[in-house]
Formats: C-alpha cells, sequence, structure tokens
C-alpha cells in the first residue's frame, strides 16, 4: 500500500509540473504580464490611453518664424515699399517688386530665404536666395516680452526686361495669376500672388453739360474804338 501511494504521489508531482506553466503563462496574460519562459506576442499591439508624458516632440529650426509684411508693390524707395498693389499692366508697368520683412527667435545661425516666382502656368521665372547672418544681439526687437531677430528682403523683377541678379530667367508677360513662394530654412513659411492685366482701364471722359453756342444766343460785338482825334466839324 505505501509502494502504491509514493508511486500515485510522485505521478501526481509530475502532472501538476506539467501543467503548472499553462496555468501560470493564462494569469500572467489576463493581467497584462508576460510569462517568462514565452515569447512577447503583444508588445507591439498595445495601445496606451496616454502618451508618455516625458516625450516631447522635437522642436524644428523655423517654428518660431514670424512674418511680418508679405507684400508685392510697383517700386521701392530707401528700403520700403512705395504703394501695396497686386495689379500690373502690360501697357503701364515695366517692373514688380517684392518686400518681405521677417522675425525669428533671436540665434547666431544662418538663415537662407529662397525666394520663387510662378507665372499662371505653375512655371517657375525667378527663383532667388539670400543668406542673413547677425550676431545674437544684432537687430533685436521686443514685442510683448517676447525678443526677435528681424530680417528684410526686397527684390525687384522686370516686365519688359530680365533682371539676372534676382535669378530672373522668365518675363511676367504672362496675363493671369502669378504666385510668390517664400521658404525659410528649406521651410515654407509664406506665400503672396499678383496679377497681369493687358491695358488698364481708363476712365471715360467727362461729358459736357453745357450745350453748344449758337448763333442766335451769340452776345453782340462791341463797338470799335479808336484813339485818333475827332475831326473838326463833327460832334460826339
Amino acid at each position: 500500500m505505501k509502494n502504491h501511494l509514493k508511486t500515485g504521489l510522485w505521478i501526481g508531482s509530475l502532472l501538476l509540473l506539467s501543467y503548472a506553466p499553462c496555468a501560470m503563462a493564462e494569469l500572467q496574460w489576463i493581467t497584462g504580464g508576460v510569462p517568462k519562459t514565452t515569447t512577447d506576442k503583444t508588445a507591439g499591439t498595445v495601445v496606451q490611453d496616454a502618451p508618455n508624458p516625458e516625450v516631447r516632440p522635437t522642436p524644428t529650426g523655423n517654428q518660431d518664424i514670424v512674418i511680418s509684411h508679405l507684400i508685392t508693390c510697383s517700386k521701392i524707395v530707401n528700403n520700403y515699399p512705395s504703394d501695396s498693389v497686386n495689379y500690373f499692366f502690360l501697357d503701364k508697368n515695366t517692373q514688380v517688386c517684392y518686400y518681405a520683412y521677417f522675425m525669428t527667435k533671436p540665434s547666431s545661425r544662418i538663415h537662407t530665404a529662397t525666394v520663387e516666382w510662378f507665372n499662371p502656368a505653375n512655371t517657375r521665372i525667378v527663383k532667388y536666395e539670400q543668406e542673413f547672418k547677425v550676431a545674437f544681439t544684432d537687430r533685436c526687437l521686443t514685442i510683448q516680452n517676447d525678443t526677435y531677430q528681424w530680417f528684410l528682403l526686397t527684390m525687384t523683377v522686370g516686365m519688359d526686361h530680365m533682371n539676372a541678379e534676382y535669378g530672373q530667367t522668365g518675363l511676367p508677360r504672362d496675363v493671369g495669376l502669378y504666385t510668390i513662394h517664400l521658404t525659410i530654412d528649406g521651410q515654407l513659411v509664406g506665400i503672396t500672388f499678383f496679377y497681369v492685366k493687358p491695358q488698364e482701364t481708363k476712365a471715360p471722359s467727362p461729358i459736357s453739360t453745357v450745350p453748344p453756342a449758337t448763333k442766335g444766343n451769340l452776345l453782340p460785338m462791341a463797338t470799335p474804338f479808336s484813339n485818333l482825334p475827332i475831326p473838326s466839324g463833327i460832334t460826339q
């Protein structure tokens, strides 16, 4: 009897040991854990309720660029636009000027501004690049407790002649809508536009409301007057 009892206990222990890992695995999977003796098959499918507060997005280099002015004009005088227009006429205008004012957070890095002009067929006719490098404390401007460095970019494109210094390869003589893209440090930061029209609309000539003079309402001619002496014997 004792031998049979020992044999039964020994067989039972083997059965418990053989089923123990499965039972442990079921328990750990239910509680979200992973059994040490198995591979993690659910690691790629776990959905978190909220992102890890320690993980923050990496800021880009152009995150703090602010565009102040972005316009086209007919002329630039003393680094300032003389007007603000976005209609240009083939029979009147000879050039289109571009004026861009932008600000960034203070730094000593080199900023590269790229300006591209596209005609109504979306063909690029101008590409101009300019680098801006200043000291950390140059061109500083404080606005509402934030400090920025300001930069000015101006350029002129001829309508009847090429300005090679600004990378002009085509004339804006096609009637329609043109766009100008401003890219700073590889990031598009602004788009402006203008129209080219064939000719400026002329105002109609004013119509006179006074009827022309006729013979019936002409004033009589004045009596001729002479400074010669009056002959004797003739009295007035």
